[in-house]
Parts: C-alpha cells; sequence; structure tokens
C-alpha cells in the first residue's frame, strides 16, 4: 500500500510554484505571472511558454542536486539547491530595459520566496544565493536566472512525515 502522503521534498518545491504562480502585479510586484507559466518540467509543453506569442514572463523551476547531513542520529539536514529561471521581455529600442526587466524579475521572485521562506512549515529557510543576467539571448529576451537554497530537517527513513 503506497504511502498516505507525499515526499517533504515534492511538497517544497510544489509550495515554491504555488507562491511563484501567485505573482501578481500590483502593490507587491512588478509583473503578473500566469499560474500555468510556471513549469516544473521543462520538458512538458514548454514549446507553448518558448513560443513568441507565448506568455510572458514565464519560470521554470529546475531543482538541482541535494546536499545531506545528519546532525543526530535518526535526524537528515537537506538543503535543495533549486534555480528559478525566468524568462521576461525587453524593450530592445530602450537601453537600459533589459537590466530594468532583469532586477525587477529579481525583485518579484524575492518577494515571492519571502511571503514564506518556510515553505508551509515545511522548511526552515528559503533564501536566494545568487542571480544571474544571462546575457547570451537573442532579441529582446531576458533570463534572470536565480538560485534558491531550501534547507530542511526531517526524520531520516520517514520522507513522507
Amino acid at each position: 500500500m503506497p504511502p498516505s502522503s507525499t515526499p517533504v521534498e515534492y511538497r517544497v518545491v510544489r509550495s515554491l510554484q504555488s507562491a511563484i504562480a501567485a505573482i501578481a502585479a500590483g502593490s507587491t510586484y512588478w509583473h503578473t505571472v500566469a499560474s500555468t507559466a510556471v513549469k516544473l518540467d521543462p520538458n512538458h509543453k514548454v514549446e507553448e511558454l518558448i513560443a513568441p506569442d507565448g506568455p510572458r514572463p514565464f519560470v521554470l523551476i529546475d531543482v538541482q542536486p541535494e546536499r545531506w547531513s545528519y546532525p543526530q542520529s535518526g535526524q537528515a539536514r537537506l538543503v535543495m539547491p533549486i534555480t528559478l529561471h525566468w524568462i521576461g521581455e525587453s524593450d530592445r529600442t530602450v537601453d537600459e530595459s533589459r537590466d530594468e526587466v532583469f532586477f525587477k524579475a529579481c525583485a518579484d521572485l524575492e518577494a515571492a520566496i519571502a511571503v514564506d521562506v518556510t515553505r508551509g512549515g515545511l522548511a526552515v529557510d528559503t533564501r536566494i544565493v545568487r542571480r544571474t543576467l544571462d546575457d547570451g539571448m537573442d532579441g529582446g529576451q531576458v533570463w534572470a536566472i536565480v538560485e534558491t537554497e531550501v534547507a530542511l530537517h526531517r526524520t531520516y527513513g520517514r520522507p513522507n512525515g
């Protein structure tokens, strides 16, 4: 019989996805992100997002290899690096537009993450560790790459707890 709950790490990633999908222009955010424009799997229907008429911005959530430590018997501490790829559009006719879009994207992601750094009580902390503007894109496309780390503690052998 399968367990009654999903793994904690998956719930953490889904919490981050929900936080990003809740970005809506207004008093806290610069942009509005369509809930369907936040992807966990870059291979699943991403062509619809990449298309020139696809939604902008869109965000790909890329889970990286975890780091584990065992501070005491029976306990596990995980650090989950998660890279957020924010793809937006700038105005190619305005010199500073690319940097402005980049920093506004970074600000929106930071604000969304900070709403609940514990990811609903599942994690100890969620932090941004690096932000990079990918300047290799053609045209007006802006890729803000935001590297985050989510730290959590759990009982070893109880991934669904």
